[in-house]
């Protein structure tokens, strides 16, 4: 009994790093992983994936006229701002650990995480998929919790750092 009183206390006295390594929090495979395969997320991380056969190989064939359908009323967003990801970020059928190690070789974790953070964090389409969904052809369903949720899981995997187990 006393084991478990003493973790919350030290979470509270200890630095930050520390109470991450006394109490960490969940893996990614628990927490960010069934994020990471929402539909909301796979639609733009497939678009350009030849081996999703991501949207890009079959109704928009042409990248680089997205504001004409998901303009700034839609989505948002800036105008130009919309964007789909490149092919490399098609974590689709991948387990976990090998999600996870996609993401951090191809998307900035060699910064000391910045450019991951700020993607993660603060980029609005992300924002859009969390909390929105509206695409020209309808609302589509979020992912449980969204935003709120969603920094909360990000937070904590970049304060335990990006482990992938």
């Amino acid at each position: 009994m006393r084991r478990f009183l003493l973790l919350p206390i030290l979470a509270v006295i200890l630095p930050a790093s520390w109470a991450s390594k006394v109490a960490p929090g969940g893996s990614f495979a628990e927490t960010l992983y069934p994020l990471f395969q929402h539909p909301r997320c796979l639609t733009c991380h497939q678009f350009n994936s030849a081996r999703s056969q991501g949207l890009s190989y079959s109704t928009h064939r042409n990248r680089y006229l997205c504001d004409t359908c998901h303009h700034p009323q839609l989505t948002g967003l800036k105008g130009g701002e919309w964007q789909a990801t490149l092919a490399r970020l098609d974590w689709t059928g991948l387990p976990p650990r090998e999600t996870c190690e996609l993401i951090k070789r191809n998307a900035g974790a060699t910064d000391g995480g910045r450019r991951l953070r700020e993607h993660l964090l603060h980029d609005g389409r992300i924002h859009w998929a969390l909390d929105s969904g509206m695409t020209p052809g309808g609302s589509r369903p979020t992912p449980e919790g969204g935003s709120p949720a969603w920094h909360r899981e990000v937070q904590a995997w970049l304060a335990s750092g990006m482990r992938c187990e």
